[in-house]
């Protein structure tokens, strides 16, 4: 029989004809992902996403081939295998009650009263923080603790203290919760202070594994600036919060709360979505986007220039601003605009750079492309409007309306909208579409299209953006705005009932290897075929050379093999029984192989 490794062979189907590759593979990135057998894709589709020469890897795994039927592999565990999911879990309890869901029913009590101002700022401060920190931010903890090391080709440096950082992220957003709503009281000041500690220790401490796992790694990257970059927004919001917390909480008067917000509610802003996230989003995209989708490689110049572009245009427009605002020179705001400009060209330049729009024939019926598509188009929607915004505050608001306010509150969050759920959120959305069946050993594939939540996210976001400008004209627009964040409540839930199936999947996964790992199994007559296999994944080869030609397929495995005995086996076949079972009972005594994972 042929035991050449070739790259169109899929993970699983060469992990259970040889498992010691199991630990090539693991070296590369496997790490604790599909299941016992890995993900349901090929191995060039492997090597291509964790950046692995095709040639070396097909060589390191056929140099395992020989000498496999006295071996089993049993795969040690870590707790950084599936570091994702209690932080995908977290982020999806927050984004379906503070944060989506709360930001709903603020929005439908807006359109009833058709009044910005029906809901208090307070609440409006609570579900931001938690959509930026709880939402957004512990999606990218949970995926950089996952896909970092991968990346890196090692493993995640003290999982046990990344794994700390959950709940005190968790303790400080509901913390900060109770402090939002306890204004005005005296010890809401003393509570923030309590909770943005524990947000700046779980960001601290968020950043310290990072930076540790890449220096043990050893192995730059061009993404790797991004990484870094963000984390440093990403402490620098931390020790920004309770500083806006005082001063959008506790002004003193009035007019000072509109100064405040006036001058610091937009940088501090532009330091979560476009620091935290946007530079996030873009670094791994260089990693993620060619590798997994087979897209274009973005040139070297256009690398660069997304770098110091995104990070420029955040540093200049937000001190630019904030110096403007308190020394009211407003000749520096002009500062803001033109970091806009620059940004729609990072959000129209980037996925030509890809050829993400091109045509991706083994991917198009991917079910998180559609997503990713979609959020680029969003983010070019969003960077537009910024730079629109003082067209629209001068030329068109105020001789529409006859105000004399000279800032759309309405225009400008529609934009912030079109940014946080047009494109963050919809590149979450179909990223973890992806990653997290591959992750669970459910084939991605044959995994449900999640086009209801594609078209509800999208149909929502439009009508909130749409009819959210268009209260600035008519206050009949107020009703349909009101009850278009209920929309995307909707598709968000069908994705994250979705996203937890799959997730329960790998947990069955690793609870039955753990129980065939512990179980002795006596191999008789009477035992069946599927059995065996699971017990004995080598055991594979001895019933193909005896001709159980049917076994090759891994349906067939799944399935017939589980109801079938060894003797009904042989009796179909016309094998002798007693040959096969006492190739297969020598299998009984070769003890497992620990593969330690450091």
């Amino acid at each position: 029989m042929n035991n050449e490794i070739i790259a169109e062979m899929s993970l699983p189907e060469v992990i259970s004809r040889f498992p010691a590759t199991r630990a090539v593979f693991d070296r590369y990135g496997l790490k604790g992902c599909g299941g016992p057998q890995g993900p349901s894709e090929s191995i060039s589709w492997f090597g291509r996403l964790h950046a692995v020469p095709l040639d070396q890897l097909l060589r390191e795994l056929n140099q395992t081939t020989a000498n496999q039927t006295s071996i089993v592999v049993t795969p040690e565990r870590s707790i950084g295998d599936a570091i994702y999911r209690p932080f995908f879990i977290a982020g999806l309890a927050i984004v379906l009650t503070l944060g989506c869901v709360w930001g709903a029913i603020n929005l439908l009590t807006i359109g009833l009263k058709q009044n910005f101002s029906s809901v208090s700022y307070s609440w409006t401060l609570a579900h931001g923080h938690a959509m930026a920190f709880g939402f957004v931010g512990l999606f990218i903890m949970g995926f950089a603790y996952q896909a970092f090391p991968r990346f890196k080709h090692t493993s995640l440096w003290r999982p046990r203290l990344a794994i700390t950082s959950l709940p005190l992220m968790i303790a400080g957003i509901a913390l900060q919760t109770v402090a939002h709503l306890s204004v005005p009281a005296s010890s809401s000041l003393p509570l923030e202070l309590i909770a943005a500690t524990l947000q700046f220790l779980a960001v601290a401490i968020f950043a310290l594994v990072i930076v540790q796992t890449a220096r043990t790694a050893r192995r730059p990257e061009v993404y790797d600036r991004f990484v870094y970059a963000s984390l440093v927004w990403f402490v620098i919001g931390a020790i920004a919060n309770p500083i806006v917390f005082k001063l959008f909480e506790f002004p003193g008067n009035r007019e000072q709360l509109l100064f405040n917000l006036a001058t610091f509610n937009i940088p501090y802003r532009d330091v979560q979505l476009l620091g935290i996230a946007v530079v996030m989003i873009l670094g791994v995209s260089l990693r993620f986007l060619p590798h997994a989708y087979e897209l274009r490689e973005p040139s070297r110049a256009w690398r660069e220039f997304l770098f110091w572009t995104v990070n420029g245009a955040l540093i200049v427009g937000a001190t630019g601003f904030i110096a403007g605002m308190v020394g009211n020179n407003h000749w520096l705001l002009v500062l803001q605009w033109l970091c806009g400009i620059a940004l729609l060209v990072v959000a129209a330049g980037t996925p030509r750079q890809f050829h993400l729009f091109g045509d991706v024939p083994k991917c198009e019926s991917d079910r998180g492309l559609k997503f990713i598509r979609a959020a680029f188009v969003w983010f070019i929607i969003a960077t537009a409007m910024l730079v629109f915004v003082p067209l629209y505050n001068f030329g068109i608001y105020m001789p529409v309306t006859g105000s004399h306010v000279p800032f759309s509150h309405a225009f400008f969050g529609a934009y912030r909208h079109a940014l946080t759920v047009g494109f963050i959120m919809m590149l979450i959305v179909g990223v973890s579409s992806k990653v997290v069946p591959t992750l669970s050993g459910v084939d991605v594939r044959r995994a449900a299209s999640l086009w209801p939540t594609f078209v509800l996210l999208n149909l929502g976001n439009a009508m909130r953006v749409s009819f959210q400008i268009a209260t600035d004209f008519s206050p009949s627009a107020y009703r349909i705005m009101g009850v278009s964040g209920f929309i995307e409540v909707v598709g968000l839930s069908l994705w994250a009932y979705e996203l937890v199936r799959n997730m329960r999947v790998g947990i069955k996964l690793e609870q039955d290897i753990d129980e065939t790992r512990l179980t002795s199994l006596t191999i008789a007559p009477e035992t069946r075929v599927g059995d065996v296999l699971n017990r004995y994944p080598q055991s594979l080869d001895i019933f193909l050379k005896h001709g159980f030609t049917p076994l090759s397929n891994p349906v067939l495995r799944k399935t017939m093999a589980r109801v079938v005995t060894v003797e009904q086996a042989c009796r179909r076949e016309g094998v002798s029984m007693e040959v096969l079972l006492g190739e297969l009972q020598s299998l009984n005594p070769a003890p497992p192989v620990q593969i330690t994972r450091t």
